[in-house]
């Protein structure tokens, strides 16, 4: 088939190009072809599926707060220098505003928020969330997704996940500072693991995973046992400067949030004062973390995030998700400064409770008008990147011969452009169609 741009991530755009299909993987790809196309897609351009490297799709909408609400109390409103979450930016800046607390009264306080997604799991049943996990697992095959992980409920979004058209890993949520809170989540998490065997997960193009939830919610021994399984991890670390505040002096809001919702442990004790000891001491180490939000890292901690730092090729990865993060009104992000000191960053969506919509091209297009980033990186960290963090590489991320054919066709405005890839990126047409292993799942040409 051939498009007005085909574009494989690891290589240029190619204009009137052709991806060649056998047998669900991709034959070849080039810009020359002999003969008539099967199939001729149009002023679209052809990518590769995208990997939305951090979600929860068990979540629902929570509408933002009004804007009079958004203040945080006590605290005057504060804004970030521009070159913040550069790779100028000094450490001293970083660590000036990384624990600073910002509102511009446009932004939602985020623990103000964890109250309502709480309130709103309570009032679920499982039904309802198997519900939430079929209707926004539709809408990220709609908008291109053919990877993802997810974040669930002892394995609650599986079922959907390894009967759909995408591949996934599942990472089953492991929270509790207090032990007979941890002992039930952990439980039930290895009571999931365990009904899946090997043929399953081949094929469902699924694994599962553990998410030891968060530093400030999962005590020691779920993060030590977690590694200790040699499953895939996922956590959200260094998300918030409450975290830090709570890592560091074991006070704060987090812990009057804790102890509102009776989850405190007096006895607890954090692994270190810092987020990334949470990954990287003892045997934690040996284990691949893919890091959600990672904002609070700062610049001396870096290191630690290196694909070289990791002990015998375990892999670590930050998901980022730009407009949760906006939504909240954090410090910049320092992924700029991160992805040039060789640290790899994906993007995720989190949930529709924190984001408009569960596409990674939207979040993608965010951080080009934002940010002026750069197309050829964006549309990596939106494919390729998200693939390495959940070891799927060399099975999909980019169009390359051997590879899964899994594509994602987007249409194209009617102008022409010095770097084709403001066409996707400075534009808000769709997502026309999705492909997974060589057949159109979504758009208008299922079925051809």
């Amino acid at each position: 088939m051939t498009a007005r741009y085909i574009f494989p991530v690891e290589g240029p755009p190619i204009p009137g190009g052709y991806v060649t299909i056998d047998r669900g993987r991709i034959a070849a790809v080039g810009q020359s072809f002999n003969g008539t196309p099967d199939l001729n897609l149009g002023n679209v351009a052809i990518t590769p599926g995208f990997v939305n490297a951090h979600t929860h799709l068990e979540l629902s909408e929570i509408p933002a707060i009004p804007d009079s609400s958004r203040h945080r109390e006590g605290e005057a409103p504060a804004k970030p220098p521009k070159e913040f979450g550069s790779a100028g930016a000094s450490p001293s800046l970083f660590k000036q505003f990384a624990t600073s607390r910002f509102d511009d009264n446009a932004k939602e306080n985020e623990i103000a928020w964890l109250r309502r997604v709480i309130a709103q799991r309570r009032g679920s049943g499982p039904d309802d969330l198997k519900n939430a996990v079929a209707r926004n697992l539709e809408s990220s095959l709609v908008a291109g997704t053919t990877m993802l992980a997810d974040t669930t409920t002892a394995g609650l979004s599986w079922d959907a996940i390894s009967a759909a058209p995408v591949r996934a890993v599942v990472f089953a949520e492991l929270i509790g500072l207090k032990r007979e809170r941890g002992l039930q989540t952990h439980s039930d998490a290895w009571d999931w693991i365990s009904k899946i065997g090997p043929a399953e997960q081949v094929s469902a193009c699924a694994r599962p995973g553990l998410s030891p939830h968060a530093p400030y919610s999962t005590s020691e021994w779920l993060y030590h046992r977690a590694a200790a399984s040699r499953l895939p991890l996922s956590t959200h670390l260094a998300e918030m400067p409450e975290e830090i505040e709570l890592l560091e002096t074991r006070q704060g809001p987090l812990r009057t949030f804790l102890e509102d919702l009776g989850a405190w442990d007096e006895s607890w004790e954090p692994i270190g004062p810092r987020p990334g000891d949470f990954i990287r001491k003892g045997e934690l180490r040996e284990a691949d973390w893919l890091i959600a939000h990672g904002t609070y890292f700062e610049p001396d901690e870096f290191w630690q995030l290196r694909p070289e730092a990791s002990s015998h090729g375990h892999r670590v990865a930050v998901a980022y998700c730009p407009r949760t993060h906006s939504r909240f009104g954090h410090a910049p992000h320092p992924y700029l400064a991160m992805l040039e000191r060789g640290i790899v960053v994906c993007l995720g969506t989190d949930s529709v409770a924190s984001t408009p919509s569960l596409s990674v091209l939207d979040e993608a297009r965010f951080l080009h008008r934002r940010d002026n980033s750069n197309g050829p990186l964006l549309l990596t960290m939106a494919t390729l990147f998200g693939a390495w963090a959940l070891r799927s590489e060399t099975t999909t991320g980019s169009l390359k011969p051997g590879k899964s054919a899994d594509l994602a066709v987007i249409a194209l405005p009617d102008r022409v452009t010095e770097d084709p890839h403001d066409l996707i990126f400075d534009s808000d047409l769709p997502v026309v169609g999705t492909m997974f292993e060589g057949e159109f799942i979504r758009g208008k040409w299922v079925g051809n």
